[in-house]
């Protein structure tokens, strides 16, 4: 699993992720590894779009 550390590039590219889909990231340390944000993000999406399928 590719930690914060070995990628501080995409680690940053995932938080701003989430913080534009509305989740206010304050303590960055609590993600300690890509795939935990990438998921969480990926959730989100889906979410998101599923309540836009279901309105239209």
């Amino acid at each position: 699993m590719a930690t914060r550390r070995e990628h501080p590039e995409r680690y940053g590219w995932w938080i701003n992720e989430l913080e534009s889909l509305g989740v206010g990231v304050k303590k960055t340390n609590e993600f300690n590894d890509l795939k935990e944000i990438r998921s969480l993000a990926e959730i989100i999406k889906q979410g998101f779009y599923q309540d836009y399928k279901t309105d239209n």
